[in-house]
């Protein structure tokens, strides 16, 4: 890998945190978005897991429960600089996949989304979140973790929406662990 796509690799985990707790956390609980929302990304709580997934705790500056993930840059070698990687979430009933990018789309949007081997692909038709660089897996998503992806040493991601692809790797070492701690750290659980 060159020094670029390294120096790239290393910044894209903090942009995704900071995607997640400035952007994705208030509009997914309703809470209002015009708060502090530097402070509540200072707040955060995120640690390196094992394969390099990042647990990540963000406080609902409004009180209730903390919102929870687990997230993993995508493979910049082998992805396209618009996919910035992979994200789990804690959400009632069950965990949220959520594909987050650095390009926007609009809200109104149902891009479909192909996970998986490039043989055996698992598709979805898909959410858009905002700002828009979020995109939300039907629930039924979550499955696949404990199924097809746990033998899988990384998995292709590819994104269409209109004339837009976006592909791209992520690599899926370690998931099983981080998957645990996720699903034991959720509220409920």
């Amino acid at each position: 890998m060159n020094g670029k796509k390294i120096i790239a690799a290393r910044h894209l985990c903090p942009l995704l945190i900071a995607i997640f707790a400035i952007v994705i956390v208030p509009t997914a609980k309703g809470i209002d978005v015009s708060n502090d929302r530097a402070g509540a990304a200072e707040r955060s709580f995120k640690s390196e897991m094992a394969g390099g997934w990042h647990f990540v705790r963000t406080p609902n500056p409004n009180g209730g429960p903390d919102a929870i993930s687990i997230m993993h840059t995508a493979d910049t070698s082998k992805s396209d600089l618009d996919l910035a990687g992979l994200m789990i979430r804690c959400r009632e009933g069950s965990p949220d996949v959520v594909i987050v990018l650095l390009r926007a789309f609009p809200l109104r949007a149902r891009p479909r989304v192909s996970l998986g081997r490039l043989e055996s692909e698992t598709r979805f038709e898909a959410t858009v979140a905002a700002p828009g660089t979020a995109i939300l897996l039907p629930g039924d998503a979550a499955t696949l973790v404990n199924g097809s992806w746990r033998d899988q040493k990384d998995i292709f991601i590819r994104v269409d929406e209109g004339q837009t692809t976006i592909r791209g790797v992520v690599t899926l070492a370690g998931l099983q662990g981080a998957f645990k701690v996720l699903v034991a750290s959720c509220p409920g659980q």
